[in-house]
């Protein structure tokens, strides 16, 4: 008799190493792998998002809003502190190139 060496254990420890994206208003949800860079994942999702920098961090036009679960992107690095210093950016944008995904979040653009 076949016996499944998936278990319950297995599944969970899969499931922990993704995350997932839903972005608002078309309420198009996404997995992505834990701690990858958004913008990248994004793009290969052909997710419309700015960069006119080609994701160097030097312009902001990545920038998404996080309706939910801020905490589960990557605190903001200096080169995102700047942009957003010099961008007048609001407490829940974030620079997409800048930043990694830890946990399952929410986010807008302007570009959806």
């Amino acid at each position: 008799m076949f016996q499944c060496p998936i278990t319950p254990s297995r599944i969970k420890e899969v499931a922990q190493k993704f995350v997932k994206i839903l972005l608002k208003p078309k309420n198009t949800e996404l997995v992505a792998p834990r701690d990858t860079n958004l913008l990248q994942f994004l793009q290969s999702k052909d997710i419309p998002v700015g960069n006119a920098c080609g994701g160097m961090g030097l312009c902001a036009s990545c920038k998404v809003s996080v309706l939910k679960n801020e905490k589960n992107i990557s605190r903001p690095n200096d080169q995102e502190m700047g942009l957003k210093d010099r961008n007048h950016l609001q407490k829940n944008e974030r620079i997409s190139c800048q930043c990694r995904v830890l946990g399952d979040i929410e986010i807008t653009t302007n570009y959806w």
